[in-house]
């Protein structure tokens, strides 16, 4: 008989309830800024696994935590699976993990920012809460009917830079909120960082130990960054009114798109974490896109087709409906701008000469343009690419 032996887990290895998925027990596993959502089953085999020992006494183990039985053979299938397998003693050979951001470069460090977010974190209590979305919608209503009476100027080359740096300023406090939400709830956080997801520059915030919170203060840090940009739309609204400086609205404008952005689900941004713990759904994406094959095959009547449950049915719809209005606006408020702004580019190029600094401002001006058609190229492929593969999902 082959007493096999098995692997030690790493003692610094976390195990934590993940709330419920669909009815079941689910456990998140942290492990060198990695984390993994598995079953009640496997989590039992790696508590088991905290001293080597042999398989037949793993599995009798296992077998009397969970109170069903559990074989050698099903121990050994988890303890061999490839993408557990950091989660043990082994030769120190490791990968660096898959990340969606790529090319990382980490701009502030957690420790410059504590003090800050100690601060911060106080606005994250619902009467704060409740207080700045009111005073929000009001000066929202203000802004919009003094923006409306007002006439419309084209920005001069230094305002745009103001605009610029407002609405950068404004991506920092988003990812802030992050942070704060993170240092609320007492969860581990990293810095702020900037890298490439897709084929577009972002900033990012290291919250990975927002993963060992319960479901909804996850859905808090969720929201964190976009509630704390809130707060910063409001004190831009009050700025414009105060002082009627274009700057302050443009940058209002740009906010509010980069916010909606955001909260797209078919990126893998706030929005797709927000659905993902709100709804208890691991992998969004592959969720939505079982969904939308079991409705695509229930009308087509094919055979052994099942209909998504009412829960089902209505993420499926949210998710829809949430999509198709962030790329309906991105793509008319992208072609809206593009179209304004050739035209712009195309008359101040040929009276670049007649103004002070008149070549430097239509170059900025054209690089502006240019990085608007790279959007709209980049909003447009991603939208073909998702309707490219549900569609091809459905047909299977």
């Amino acid at each position: 008989m082959n007493e096999t032996i098995t692997p030690r887990l790493r003692a610094d290895v976390r195990l934590k309830p993940f709330d419920e998925f669909e009815g079941d027990d689910r456990v998140i596993i942290a492990v060198d800024d990695r984390h993994f959502v598995v079953s009640a089953a496997v989590a039992a085999v790696l508590e088991e696994s905290r001293a080597h020992t042999t398989l037949p006494v793993l599995a009798a183990r296992v077998s009397a935590r969970l109170g069903i039985s559990v074989t050698p053979e099903m121990a050994g299938d988890v303890l061999s699976a490839q993408v557990l397998s950091i989660c043990f003693h082994v030769p120190e050979q490791r990968a660096e993990a898959q990340c969606s951001v790529r090319f990382r470069h980490r701009l502030i460090a957690a420790r410059s920012i504590r003090p800050l977010l100690s601060v911060l974190c106080l606005l994250f209590t619902r009467p704060v809460a409740a207080a700045l979305i009111t005073s929000l919608a009001i000066v929202e209503l203000l802004v919009a009917e003094h923006a409306h009476a007002a006439v419309s100027q084209p920005l001069s080359g230094a305002q745009i830079v103001c605009t610029a740096a407002l609405t950068i300023a404004g991506i920092i406090v988003h990812e802030l909120g992050h942070l704060a939400a993170c240092a609320r709830f007492g969860a581990a956080y990293g810095g702020i960082g900037i890298g490439v997801y897709w084929c577009m520059p972002v900033f990012y915030a290291d919250v990975n130990g927002a993963w060992m919170l319960p479901r909804l203060q996850r859905a808090v840090v969720d929201a964190g960054g976009v509630y704390l940009q809130c707060a910063y739309v409001l004190a831009l609204g009050a700025a414009y009114l105060a002082w009627d400086a274009a700057p302050f609205l443009e940058a209002m404008v740009w906010t509010h798109l980069l916010m909606l952005h955001t909260l797209n689900p078919v990126l893998k941004y706030d929005g797709y974490w927000l659905l993902t713990d709100l709804g208890g759904v691991a992998n969004l994406h592959e969720h939505i896109r079982r969904l939308a094959r079991g409705l695509w095959r229930s009308l087509c009547r094919a055979p052994q087709a099942c209909m998504p449950t009412p829960k089902g049915l209505s993420l499926l719809a949210g998710f829809g409906f949430i999509a198709t209005a962030y790329f309906a606006y991105v793509l008319v408020m992208l072609g809206t701008d593009i179209g304004r702004g050739a035209s712009q580019v195309a008359s101040r190029w040929s009276d670049r000469h007649i103004t002070p600094f008149g070549t430097w401002h239509v170059v900025g001006e054209s690089a502006l343009l240019a990085l608007l058609v790279v959007m709209a190229v980049s909003v447009a492929c991603l939208l073909a690419r998702s309707i490219t593969r549900i569609g091809r999902n459905s047909q299977t």
